[in-house]
């Protein structure tokens, strides 16, 4: 699973660790942010905060961390993408019953990355947001297998995440020339 990850990170042009300022968009990089603009997209994601009784309050050393983001303009419109590389073989068919798949803990998580994220695409005026499950498949194209929700986030105007089974062969092909994966491709 962890090399599903690094595939996938570098296939689709991982942004979490490259500064603010650094980021290709559309727009200037929105005043909230430009004094964080040598911070990487990482730390925008806040840091739980804890305080006892008889205590000041302090930042978990730990956050959420989703697997990967890409920030891609495409036709001139700035789109923030939240891929999560998980190594399943999901069954999601029409009369079959329906097996490995994330659990809901992995739901949640790809949600709260969004809303994580969520006033540094409004600031930024970033149009769209897509959010999706990234799993390996022995086929030769990208297969648009489906989406989850869960209605309670849904509610909230968060991006159901979509679920893409990728050609592995050419996964690692791109991987290995260091090359990206067009994002068309998936059909979001």
């Amino acid at each position: 699973h962890a090399v599903w990850e690094k595939v996938c990170a570098v296939v689709f042009d991982n942004k979490l660790n490259t500064t603010l300022g650094q980021l290709k968009m559309s727009v200037p990089l929105a005043e909230e942010f430009r004094s964080k603009s040598k911070e990487p997209l990482i730390n925008m994601i806040e840091k739980p905060k804890w305080k006892g009784n008889d205590m000041e309050e302090q930042d978990a050393a730990d956050t959420l961390i989703p697997d990967l983001v890409s920030i891609p303009q495409i036709d001139g419109t700035d789109y923030f993408l939240i891929f999560d590389a998980k190594y399943y073989c999901i069954q999601l068919e029409s009369g079959k019953p329906l097996r490995g798949q994330p659990g809901v803990g992995d739901v949640t998580k790809q949600y709260l990355y969004q809303l994580a994220y969520r006033n540094f695409i409004s600031q930024n005026h970033i149009q769209d947001v897509k959010n999706c499950f990234l799993m390996p498949t022995e086929q030769a194209n990208v297969v648009k297998l489906g989406a989850v929700s869960l209605p309670m986030l849904h509610d909230l105007d968060l991006t159901d995440i979509q679920i893409r089974l990728l050609p592995a062969v050419k996964m690692y092909d791109l991987y290995l020339s260091r090359k990206s994966l067009d994002i068309s491709a998936l059909e979001l």
